[in-house]
C-alpha cells in the first residue's frame, strides 16, 4: 500500500483528489491537511510514502515543508498547483510529477504510474558501500569512510575528502537515498556531512550552527535542520 497524504488549503480540492484516488486500490489515504503546520505534524506522525503537495499554503509553502523534513523523511512528492511557474524548481528537488489544476483522471493516473515506478526503483537500489569518482581519467571507488562532507554545486556534487575534493554528477537527495546510513547527516539544503567528522560547533542566531570539522573546514547548518542536527549530536532541542 502507498500511504498517501494530501496537502491543499482548499477543502473542495482535497475532496476532489480523494475521490479521484478512490479507484486506486493500492493507495491508502491518510490525513488531508490545509496548512504547512498541520502538514508537518502529519508527516511526522504518519511518515507517508507519497505526498500530493500544493505550493501556496497558510503558514508557509510547499517548498518550506520539504526543506523542513529533508534528512528526516523522503516521501515521493507530486506537486498539485494552479501555477506553472514553480515547475522548474519542483523538478530540481526531485519531485516525481507536477499536476496543474484543473487536471483530469487520466493525468492523475499517469502521475500515480510515475510514483509507483519511482518507489519501485528506490526499493530496488542497494545502499552504497563505495562511491565512484573520476580521477585522472580513471574511475576510483572511494570508500565512504574517506568522505568528510558533500556539497551540491549546480547539478553536481563536490565530495570533500581531507585536503582533496572530487566532482561527480548527481543530486544530494539521490545520494542520501543511496547512502542508507546514519553516519551521514543532512545539515543544509546543499550539504551532507559525516557525523564523526564534526569536532565542535557554535550556536549562531536564528537557529543556525557553525560546525567545525576535524579537517578544519567550517560548515553552517540551515535553520530548517536545527532540530535534527541537535538530536543527532545529542544536544537539547
Amino acid at each position: 500500500m502507498i500511504k498517501t497524504l494530501i496537502v491543499d488549503d482548499e477543502p473542495p480540492a482535497r475532496r476532489r483528489l480523494q475521490r479521484m484516488l478512490t479507484p486506486h486500490e493500492d493507495v491508502q489515504l491518510l490525513d488531508g491537511c490545509g496548512s504547512a503546520a498541520t502538514a508537518l505534524a502529519a508527516l511526522d506522525r504518519h511518515r507517508p510514502d507519497l505526498v500530493f503537495l500544493d505550493i501556496q499554503l497558510p503558514e508557509g509553502d510547499g517548498f518550506d515543508i520539504l526543506e523542513a523534513i529533508w534528512g528526516r523523511h523522503d516521501p515521493a512528492v507530486v506537486f498539485v498547483t494552479a501555477f506553472s511557474r514553480h515547475a522548474v524548481r519542483a523538478f530540481e528537488i526531485d519531485a516525481v510529477d507536477y499536476l496543474l489544476k484543473p487536471y483530469d483522471q487520466d493525468r492523475l493516473d499517469l502521475a500515480l504510474t510515475r510514483v509507483r515506478d519511482h518507489l519501485a526503483r528506490r526499493a530496488a537500489v542497494p545502499a552504497l558501500n563505495r562511491l565512484p569518482v573520476e580521477i585522472g581519467g580513471r574511475i576510483r571507488l572511494l570508500d565512504l569512510d574517506a568522505i568528510d562532507y558533500v556539497r551540491a554545486e549546480d547539478g553536481y556534487l563536490r565530495i570533500h575528502t581531507g585536503t582533496r575534493s572530487h566532482l561527480v554528477r548527481g543530486t544530494l537527495a539521490k545520494l542520501q537515498e543511496r547512502l542508507g546510513s546514519a553516519e551521514f547527516l543532512r545539515i543544509h539544503r546543499s550539504v551532507i556531512v559525516r557525523v564523526d567528522r564534526i569536532r565542535e560547533l557554535e550556536i549562531l542566531g536564528h537557529g543556525e550552527m557553525r560546525l567545525i570539522l576535524r579537517s578544519g573546514d567550517v560548515l553552517i547548518s540551515g535553520r530548517a535542520y536545527r532540530d535534527q542536527v541537535r538530536a543527532t549530536l545529542g544536544l537539547p532541542t
